[in-house]
């Protein structure tokens, strides 16, 4: 097990919180006189390799740009060209992930994830790993999870064993993999209070330790990182306990590189939010020396109740774009990954996907930068200008 030596630097929160609740009608207005509404085109009506690049326009500020990535769609031409285009990183969406992997004790089935492993190195993109650990029972292998039912705290060493084990596995099939996602979710964002799970009942919250050391000494050269599903919501609740995770991780010289802040903003469009506190957030983590990865971007248009979808279309890219000002303007955040790059092969639009979570009329959700015809929406131009104007990255 190595330390980091990080030491943890807390600035100033002294300062007044700003707290901004625009309507939609007033955010439009706003937007609509700087000219970023109109500048937005409804679609561009030509193919992947004729638009403008988002990984190479990314590079040229010093930002990895790239998507989450389903061994579904990688038979798809347009879906691969889009990806081969627009990426020069990837994430497995789910073939990755524990759950997946080994199904049964002991049984392995590694194919979907070789694939797409072997779908990056082939389009010469770099291969993102998701996720180690992920603190939801039902996130985890159904084994393991009933397994633990009869273990106490006591018995620590049943549950440590299998980590190991399944951390020596990643770190043996995927060593190509630059970045690892090694715990994903542990807080509950309304309480603020490390998740109930399998994982935490015999652990405590030093599940996370044992995760970080574990991916440390399995794939030593990879970037280490800790995914929260969060963004700029109005309530403080989640990023204060996340704030308060990472000076207890980084004090007791746990090996983590980087935050991985999802960023799966739709949830709050629409709805309040807290610009000020995102900035004084973002410049926390800064201060404590660690990389930000935006890790599963999208903007799920489910809050915005009107038919018309250009105007949906539109107002999700506005606020796609100042959510991209204001995160990209801290030098510390190098790496912007999509959950999906396209309306047509969406998570959002799947039969399993939650029926609170879609929209009230039955439309499909619009919630990436391309369409269910391959084609650009003006989110795609929002992202666009947003990694144009970015801040050079060293």
């Amino acid at each position: 097990m190595e330390e980091t030596g990080k030491k943890v630097l807390v600035p100033e929160t002294a300062r007044k919180s700003i707290k901004v609740n625009l309507t939609r009608r007033a955010m439009l207005k706003m937007v609509a006189g700087t000219g970023i509404y109109s500048s937005f085109p409804a679609y561009a009506q030509s193919g992947p390799r004729l638009t403008t690049s988002l990984a190479t326009t990314a590079a040229k500020r010093g930002i990895l740009f790239g998507s989450a990535v389903s061994t579904k769609w990688l038979g798809n031409k347009k879906y691969r060209d889009l990806i081969a285009h627009h990426c020069s990183i990837v994430t497995a969406e789910n073939a990755m992930k524990w759950k997946y992997l080994e199904k049964r004790e002991g049984d392995y089935s590694t194919r979907k994830a070789m694939s797409v492993a072997g779908y990056a190195e082939q389009e010469g993109h770099a291969s993102r790993g998701h996720c180690f650990v992920w603190n939801h029972d039902e996130r985890m292998p159904a084994w393991l999870v009933e397994l633990a039912q009869d273990w106490r705290s006591t018995e620590k060493k049943q549950l440590t064993k299998r980590m190991w084990r399944h951390g020596a596995l990643l770190g043996r099939k995927f060593p190509q993999v630059v970045s690892w996602d090694v715990v994903n979710e542990a807080i509950d964002p309304t309480e603020g209070l490390i998740r109930d799970s399998m994982l935490s009942r015999i652990l405590g919250d030093r599940f996370i330790d044992v995760a970080f050391h574990i991916m440390k000494t399995k794939a030593p050269k990879a970037q280490l990182v800790y995914n929260e599903t969060m963004n700029w919501e109005a309530s403080p609740v989640h990023r204060n306990a996340v704030l308060k995770l990472l000076e207890r991780l980084l004090n007791r010289n746990v090996p983590i590189d980087a935050l991985g802040i999802q960023s799966h903003i739709g949830n709050s469009l629409n709805r309040p939010r807290n610009e000020f506190e995102w900035r004084k957030f973002l410049d926390e983590v800064n201060s404590m020396g660690l990389e930000v990865i935006l890790t599963e971007l999208d903007c799920s248009d489910r809050n915005l109740t009107y038919a018309d979808t250009q105007l949906r279309d539109h107002e999700a890219a506005a606020y796609t774009k100042g959510y991209l000002d204001i995160t990209l303007d801290f030098l510390n955040v190098k790496q912007v990954i999509l959950w999906s790059i396209a309306d047509k092969s969406s998570y959002m639009n799947r039969r399993g996907y939650p029926s609170y979570k879609r929209r009230a009329d039955g439309d499909s959700l619009r919630g990436h930068p391309f369409d269910e015809n391959w084609q650009a929406k003006p989110m795609y131009h929002a992202i666009l200008s947003a990694l144009a104007s970015a801040p050079l990255r060293s």
